[in-house]
């Protein structure tokens, strides 16, 4: 007999129990069961992966004959979307982890320490080990038996005919959705538009053979329009616009991210954030930018007429980005609202109705206390604080009163 073939018949040889039932191509068994390593292990938890349900022990010389190949397999194929199960029978805890840890098994396993009575065995097994079941995505059976019998050729028809889907149709539409105006952004010469959208594509969304093919196409698409917007970086610096320049590259280096365009973005931006000057510019930029965003919302508060709302969003504007043209704006209205005492009235004291009531309660503690410095301190609070209000008036009123 020939090398090959007596290595091929030595590793066919099985362990023999007791027959059992087993399962059957086509049916859709149940596994639940928590792994060696605490991992919770289900066929509804691996359904999108094709599974191989590998049935073996240390003390099987057929199986252990086979260690390396399963190795092999789960190396070559989970990275695409396979995922290896260990249920072993054996009986000695400390010899399956010695084994696992030894033959770099990394996939979870099963023990119950019951040999041929393991529970799972009951369910699915057969004849022997060692024994293979592979299911298919939706946790079908599609073959059954002996490892060296021909489970390579069998995953790589799987994956032909049941190709495993790693992404949830939710985030694959999500990608398919940018990915449209991506290309229609790309195709239309609107490189840095299409660079945002790249960025807003879910990362998830690579474990999609096909659409991680269609995130690298649209990479690829802009890759030499970036090269020269990033070409563009330097004239914008010399002419002082470190904002904008500032604003490419960050462009650059969240859409670009791991391409030599976005790594030389990259260390250009840092290169121009360790310059004050820029760093200043850049600040000033964003605080402008969140005013505006502050503003738009300030602004769609008013025109849905929710006025009690819009008055404080402009007049945290005001106070919170001095020196913007949204702030600006914002004081504008503000004045608008205040000239109208009545409504300034209202809101405030709507507002700070819980606020006004406590400063009250506590400055009439301290009056009751006898600490009258700390009570006319807190009465005066208030009127600062809540100007116009009936709870300015009660204090000013029971301040004149403790004076006396």
């Amino acid at each position: 007999m020939k090398p090959l073939r007596l290595l091929a018949s030595v590793l066919l040889v099985a362990v023999a129990c007791p027959a059992l039932a087993g399962v059957n191509v086509g049916d859709k068994p149940r596994l639940d069961f928590k792994a060696t390593d605490g991992t919770p292990v289900s066929i509804e938890k691996l359904k999108g992966r094709i599974v191989v349900v590998d049935f073996w022990a240390t003390w099987c010389q057929p199986c252990m004959a086979m260690a390396d190949e399963m190795v092999a397999l789960n190396n070559q194929y989970s990275p695409k979307g396979l995922q290896m199960v260990g249920i072993s029978l054996d009986q000695n805890r400390a010899a399956l982890d010695k084994i696992v840890k030894e033959k770099g098994f990394v996939w979870p396993q099963y023990f119950d320490g019951k040999g041929w009575e393991n529970a799972v065995w009951k369910t699915w097994g057969e004849d022997g080990i060692p024994f293979t079941v592979l299911l298919s995505p939706d946790g079908t059976v599609l073959w059954k038996g002996h490892p060296a019998g021909g489970l390579k050729q069998e995953i790589e028809k799987a994956f032909k005919q049941h190709p495993p889907r790693l992404v949830d149709d939710k985030t694959l539409a999500k990608a398919k959705e940018v990915l449209d105006q991506v290309e229609a952004k790309s195709k239309a010469g609107e490189t840095a538009a299409a660079m945002k959208l790249l960025a807003k594509v879910p990362e998830d969304a690579r474990n999609d053979a096909d659409t991680a093919t269609r995130i690298d196409a649209a990479k690829a698409a802009v890759q030499a329009d970036a090269d020269k917007m990033l070409a563009e970086v330097d004239p914008l610096v010399a002419q002082g616009k470190y904002a904008e320049a500032i604003n490419r590259l960050k462009d650059l280096n969240k859409s670009l991210y791991g391409t030599p365009a976005g790594n030389a973005a990259r260390k250009k931006l840092n290169e121009l954030l360790a310059k004050p000057e820029v760093r200043q510019q850049a600040e000033a930029a964003d605080k402008a930018s969140r005013a505006e965003e502050a503003l738009a919302v300030a602004q769609q508060l008013q025109k849905d007429k929710k006025d009690d709302q819009a008055y404080f969003r402009f007049k945290a504007i005001a106070k919170d980005f001095p020196g913007t043209d949204a702030a600006t704006t914002a004081s504008a209205q503000v004045k608008r609202y205040e000239s109208d005492p009545a409504f300034v009235k209202r809101v405030i004291e709507k507002e700070a109705a819980v606020r006004a009531k406590a400063a009250l309660s506590m400055a009439r503690s301290y009056k009751g206390a006898r600490k009258y410095d700390q009570a006319r301190e807190k009465y005066q609070s208030i009127i600062t604080d809540y100007p116009g209000t009936s709870y300015a008036d009660t204090a000013r009123a029971e301040m004149a009163a403790l004076a006396k």
